[in-house]
């Protein structure tokens, strides 16, 4: 693990749910960091599922990281599915925490590693958006989001028809459609988005890439069901945050405001180049962004 901590800090927030594009996510922001690009403080997951936090202390372990801190938001068990990759690497794999009682709360786990960040922080949110939300509901924690937090990258949202539409992360339960539409409406720092439109028809974890059965990721991607690859919102988001830049990632930006119905979990763009939000449109053809991936993943 990177100790480097004058590199950039990034914190990881993931629902570690139903999907296994959250472990190729994972996999960079990790990979990243053993690169010495950034310092991965902690992850926060957003969902609770009764594997939840041992499968993802096993992934994280077999990544080289299974003493990073991890929190977890116990109240979120109203999102549905059974997601079967966290059996799965919860039973092949070798973990030390086991049930979700071992873990910290996610927001308290957020402002402590908020308050000890001595330099700018990223967050990258791959998931539902209600810690977050409980964050900027804190005055401590709204204080981080202000004077620490430069950048919030978030996958989540459909914005290809003028910024509108429905996607899961913000429209899923009533607890992430609410809290969407309070963090956009209050967050003090910028926000980037990376929507549903992006990552939909981009492929990573295809079996050339990561061909050993006994790989972790790959193991993730063949319990789900995606042997032959996966749609690739969440590790686009985590390469988008890692170039810091959207032209560098492959994007053009456009600026403005967004939010989300609180009752339905639409969501709204209203355009302005001064605005504090933005969302990504791709430059690029999806093989483009799925040999970056592969170049992480294998």
């Amino acid at each position: 693990m990177n100790n480097n901590t004058n590199k950039r800090t990034v914190i990881l927030g993931t629902d570690w749910w139903t999907d296994c594009d959250d472990a190729a996510a994972l996999r960079i922001a990790c990979r990243a960091d053993q690169a010495g690009l950034w310092h991965l403080t902690g992850v926060i997951c957003n969902a609770c599922m009764e594997y939840s936090a041992a499968s993802l202390n096993a992934f994280m372990t077999s990544e080289g990281y299974g003493k990073l801190p991890i929190g977890l938001d116990r109240e979120a068990t109203d999102f549905g599915r059974n997601p079967p990759y966290q059996k799965t690497l919860t039973e092949k794999l070798p973990h030390s925490i086991n049930t979700n009682d071992d873990l910290p709360d996610g927001l308290a786990l957020y402002l402590r590693l908020l308050e000890e960040a001595e330099v700018p922080v990223e967050i990258m949110e791959i998931g539902y958006p209600q810690v977050l939300a409980a964050l900027c509901k804190d005055p401590d924690g709204y204080r981080y989001l202000a004077e620490k937090v430069s950048c919030l990258w978030m996958m989540a949202g459909n914005w290809e028809k003028d910024g509108v539409g429905v996607e899961n992360n913000f429209a899923r339960a009533p607890r992430s459609r609410k809290a969407a539409a309070y963090l956009l409406e209050h967050c003090p720092c910028p926000i980037v988005f990376l929507g549903w439109e992006v990552g939909a028809s981009v492929i990573s974890g295809k079996p050339e890439t990561v061909p050993d059965d006994n790989d972790p990721l790959r193991m993730a991607f063949i319990a789900h069901g995606s042997r032959d690859g996966r749609s690739s919102w969440d590790p686009m988001l985590v390469l988008l945050a890692l170039a810091g830049d959207a032209e560098t990632a492959g994007y053009t930006l456009r600026r403005g405001y967004a939010s989300v119905d609180p009752e339905t979990g639409e969501n709204r763009f209203r355009y302005d180049e001064t605005g504090p939000h933005a969302y990504v449109v791709k430059t690029q053809p999806d093989c483009w962004y799925e040999e970056k991936l592969a170049q992480w993943l294998k």
